[in-house]
């Protein structure tokens, strides 16, 4: 059995998996419950011993927003809360307080190893995975082998293309990155300051794609951020030169609504051979893909 952890900006997941990638337990925990004393990473210990419990794990691993050195295991830094681990060896901690061997690895190449190797993916040898949620995350799984170099952003910051030369400046330093536009929190916003009446809806996104094939304003949204989610997915598609794209976070509660029309306007512009061989897939694991993947990254 093996143990994975997904540390989020918002909720932390742990799951115990079988070796099939069958899943034995999961749970959520609140991020904010495990800050509440001020040592967050000894309560994310002892929440990771506790869910653990006696049974017999043989190795583990935590994904973990922000950029990671994978060969030592440590945090070099994050916007979030996990900042307050940067500089720590992680992976010597874990492994120690749990007795197995451990590895860490950024939120984003942990999904999509983990939708590669047990979801959307698990029949293709080569993917791109990204995921659409506070900001977006991207990586690729290449010939079978997670894609990644010494370089810590290696492979992670496909939300921070530039789909538009003099659009808004991000806090990355570049201007009109494709996280500005198509991220779920940027699209969100943008939704409810249109159209503040979503606003009291229980999931005001899903509602305003339900929707909006039958209102023009709605649509006229919608169709804007298809394009732009287009623009970023084939310039994706170019550089990795894989034709088989999985999308993840939240907004695939729309899938059906986005989709169809997005692998249309990518199949038309992207350069692929032959021209039209894109498919584009919702995620299957959705909020335990990255959990999964942590637990199985290569050692």
């Amino acid at each position: 059995m093996r143990i994975g952890i997904d540390f989020g900006g918002t909720n932390i997941k742990f799951g115990l998996f079988g070796e099939d990638g069958s899943t034995y337990k999961f749970s959520v925990k609140k991020l904010i419950d495990l800050r509440n004393t001020n040592a967050l990473l000894l309560n994310l210990l002892e929440e990771t011993k506790k869910f653990a419990g006696n049974e017999k794990i043989l190795c583990g691993g935590l994904a973990i927003k922000g950029l990671i050195n994978r060969n030592t295991g440590e945090l070099i830094n994050d916007v979030g809360a996990a900042n307050e681990f940067a500089g720590i060896n992680l992976q010597k901690l874990f492994s120690t307080k749990l007795n197995i061997p451990f590895v860490i690895d950024n939120d984003a190449r942990s999904y999509a190893y983990g939708e590669w190797k047990f979801g959307a993916g698990k029949n293709f040898n080569s993917v791109i995975v990204i995921t659409l949620g506070t900001g977006i995350g991207c990586a690729a799984v290449i010939d079978r082998k997670l894609f990644g170099s010494e370089n810590p952003m290696s492979g992670v910051l496909g939300g921070h293309i530039s789909i538009d030369r003099n659009g808004a400046e991000c806090p990355c330093g570049n201007k009109g990155c494709l996280e500005l536009y198509c991220s779920a929190s940027s699209l969100e916003k943008k939704v409810l300051n249109k159209f503040p009446q979503l606003v009291e809806k229980e999931n005001p996104l899903k509602t305003f794609f339900d929707e909006s094939d039958s209102n023009d304003k709605y649509k006229s949204v919608a169709n804007e951020f298809r394009e732009n989610l287009a623009l970023g997915i084939v310039n994706v598609v170019h550089a990795y030169g894989i034709n088989r794209v999985i999308l993840g976070g939240g907004l695939m509660n729309s899938h059906d609504k986005i989709i169809p029309v997005l692998t249309e306007i990518v199949k038309r512009r992207a350069w692929t051979v032959p021209k039209g061989n894109i498919e584009i897939l919702p995620s299957q694991l959705e909020d335990k893909a990255a959990c999964i993947g942590a637990a199985f990254l290569d050692r």
